[in-house]
This record gives C-alpha cells, sequence and structure tokens, in this order.
C-alpha cells in the first residue's frame, strides 16, 4: 500500500499547476501548491516508512500533511488520512470493506472539522460519492482493485458534480457569480488522488 501512495503522491504533485488554475477561478489559486507541498512531504516520510501496517503508514500521512501543509485543504486532508488510518490498525491487506470503511471514515472527518455536507460545492461531494461506490461495490462481493477503481470513478462524479452547485462556503461563496459553473479543486484533487490510487493498482497487476 505504501508503493501506492507513493505512486499518487507523484501525481499530485505534478497535478499543482493544473489544480492552481482551476482553483484560480474560483478561489486563491494556490490549492495544487499546497497540495504538492504536503504530498512532496509525504514521499520524503514514505520513502523511509518500514512495517506493512496500513493504518500506521496512513497516520503518517495525516501527521505529515498537518505539519507541511497548513491551511484549509492541507487540514481537511491531515483529518481524513488521521481517520481514515485508525479504521486500519494493524491491518496489512485491504479487501474491498476496507477501502469504503477508510473512505466513509475520511469523509465523515472532513465533514467534521470542515463544517459542511454534501451538496456544499467542496471536496466532500467527491469523497462521499467515492465512499458510496466503494461501499456498493464491497457489498456486491467485487475485489478491493474494483471497489478502488469504482470509487476513483465515483469521486470524479461527484467532482464533476460540484460545478452544478451554488457556491456555499469558502471564498467561492462570496464571489458566486465568478465561482458559479467551474467544479470544486478539492473535489478534483481527490477524484485525482484516488484516480491516481487506482492507476497504481492496475499497473501493479
Amino acid at each position: 500500500m505504501t508503493t501506492l501512495v507513493l505512486s499518487a503522491a507523484e501525481r499530485m504533485c505534478l497535478a499543482r499547476d493544473d489544480l492552481c488554475a482551476l482553483d484560480a477561478l474560483a478561489g486563491d489559486g494556490d490549492i495544487g501548491t499546497t497540495l504538492a507541498t504536503g504530498f512532496t512531504y509525504v514521499q520524503e516520510v514514505l520513502s523511509k516508512h518500514e512495517g506493512d501496517d496500513v493504518g500506521a503508514m496512513l497516520i503518517q500521512v495525516g501527521i505529515g500533511f498537518g505539519r507541511k501543509a497548513p491551511s484549509t485543504i492541507g487540514a481537511l486532508l491531515a483529518t481524513a488520512f488521521l481517520r481514515a488510518g485508525r479504521e486500519l490498525t494493524g491491518v496489512s491487506s485491504l479487501d474491498a470493506f476496507h477501502i469504503a470503511a477508510i473512505l466513509e471514515a475520511a469523509a465523515a472527518g472532513v465533514s467534521e472539522r470542515g463544517e459542511v455536507t454534501t451538496g456544499m460545492r467542496t471536496i466532500l461531494d467527491a469523497m462521499d460519492a467515492g465512499a458510496v461506490a466503494a461501499a456498493d461495490a464491497a457489498a456486491h462481493g467485487l475485489g478491493p482493485s474494483i471497489a478502488l477503481r469504482n470509487a476513483a470513478d465515483g469521486a470524479c462524479a461527484g467532482a464533476e458534480a460540484t460545478a452544478l452547485m451554488e457556491p456555499m462556503v469558502g471564498r467561492a461563496g462570496w464571489i458566486k457569480d465568478r465561482a458559479r459553473g467551474t467544479k470544486d479543486a478539492g473535489a478534483v484533487a481527490w477524484a485525482v488522488f484516488l484516480d491516481a490510487l487506482a492507476q497504481a493498482v492496475d499497473d501493479a497487476n
């Protein structure tokens, strides 16, 4: 799992400029830089990580974001990874139910920390859609790789849907006319992250 997260971290760093450009349409334009900073540190930390405890690894990622990306998106992702890690303490091999559980925990953490619900045009819209897709895959007896791919596709659809939502929070909430019709950059970032994880699994197989 550590190798997969390292691959996804690299993808997030490469997405920096695209995410900044999207964020600039309705925000401060720095989300890509913030995420690149956080994921660069994650790469440094995980390159030294030992052991196969997935929960411990995700907690390290969360702590890294809390330290190196002290911003709204950094705080939300720190919470997401910490919550996800606590769901998998001592787990070394993931099944579809594990994937659903960590995505649900991550989404719940962001909802609580950010005081948001779905439909408010935030990262949560992608996170919730991804978690629902993974849970559905698990309920139908599908394997972890399919659950992760379905989660990535669900997150992508959730991110796309934010373009049709009325901006309600953050800077986008007070420049509604400028933000309206654009996808939320945080939601897109989460979709990119899950897609990178799913692609890494595909490549490994």
